[in-house]
């Protein structure tokens, strides 16, 4: 299981319009930055957290889902994902 935007009081892609920056593909991960990718999986939307290069790699495949990707900042990041707590494990920036 990733690390994904659930934002308590608008839906995932409203947010992410208004705290993103949107890219054609992955934008880099940064200490300021983190890349968050929008993934349509039919039924419902996932917004996960390119927390560290696995999960951009993972999420930047070729699988037939249409995605979006944006570049959020880490601190608008951790207020609406568990993002501080895989920075924790992994050594990034808190």
């Amino acid at each position: 299981m990733g690390c994904y935007i659930h934002p308590p009081t608008m839906d995932k892609e409203d947010w992410l319009n208004e705290h993103g920056i949107p890219f054609l593909a992955a934008p880099p991960i940064t200490e300021t930055h983190v890349p968050v990718c929008l993934v349509d999986n039919g039924p419902f939307t996932a917004a996960a957290v390119g927390f560290n290069r696995d999960e951009v790699e993972a999420f930047s495949r070729e699988d037939g889902r249409p995605k979006i990707w944006f570049s959020i900042s880490r601190e608008d990041a951790r207020k609406v994902s568990d993002l501080a707590n895989w920075e924790k494990e992994t050594g990034r920036p808190r």
